[in-house]
Formats: C-alpha cells, sequence, structure tokens
C-alpha cells in the first residue's frame, strides 16, 4: 500500500467521521427544537391553571366575606354529642369488641373502629 492510498483512506474516514457528526447534530437539534415546543406548551399550561387557581382563591375569599361567621355551639350540646365517643372509648378499653360496643353506644361500625384505632395510635 502506498503513501496515497493510506492517505485516501485517512481522508475517507475522516469525511465519515464528520457526516456521521453531522448527522448526530441534526439529530440532536431536532430533538431539542421538540423539547422546547412541549416546554412552552407546558409552561402555557401551568401559566393557565395558575391563573385559575387564583381566581378560585379570590372568590372563594369573596365567598367567605359575604358568609356571617356562625355562632359556637353551646357547650350542652357538645357534651350531648361526645358522650356516646367517650362511653365507646371506655368500653374499648375494657377490651369490649367493636361491634358490641357499635351496638351499645349507637355508633356505626366505623366510627368505633375509628375509635379504637385512635385509642390504640402511640402518642409522640
Amino acid at each position: 500500500m502506498t503513501d496515497s492510498h493510506i492517505i485516501l483512506w485517512v481522508a475517507g474516514a475522516a469525511a465519515l467521521l464528520a457526516v456521521t457528526a453531522c448527522a448526530w447534530c441534526c439529530l440532536l437539534s431536532r430533538r431539542n427544537i421538540s423539547l422546547h415546543i412541549k416546554i412552552t406548551e407546558v409552561e402555557k399550561e401551568l401559566s393557565s391553571l395558575k391563573a385559575g387557581a387564583i381566581g378560585m382563591g379570590q372568590r372563594i375569599l369573596a365567598m367567605e366575606g359575604s358568609v356571617s361567621p356562625r355562632s359556637p355551639a353551646p357547650q350542652s350540646d357538645v357534651a350531648v354529642n361526645s358522650r356516646p365517643y367517650s362511653e365507646a372509648t371506655h368500653l374499648l378499653e375494657k377490651g369490649i369488641s367493636r361491634d358490641e360496643v357499635a351496638s351499645r353506644c349507637g355508633l356505626s361500625r366505623a366510627e368505633a373502629s375509628l375509635l379504637d384505632a385512635l385509642r390504640k395510635k402511640p402518642t409522640s
């Protein structure tokens, strides 16, 4: 193989490498443009959502301002309403089943289960 053949091989390899690099750059450029378009779409959507959230917040504040504040419930009603729960908690501490507690205290099974779970919850 002569020097001119080696030079042709090296030049061919360099040209192939240059073409490959150009193709790769074009591919990355297209992908970059696609990603830029998607980012722009997401930014528009986010802006729209933010505007909607701000509008909803302003509506809620306006509604809160127009509603008269509720007066607190009398203490006697609170004591009467919490009595079944206190009794249920006491029965659960004695080891009575949730179903039996619900039946005795006039609570739903879910309420009795919730009271039992809260009673067993470790305090921090």
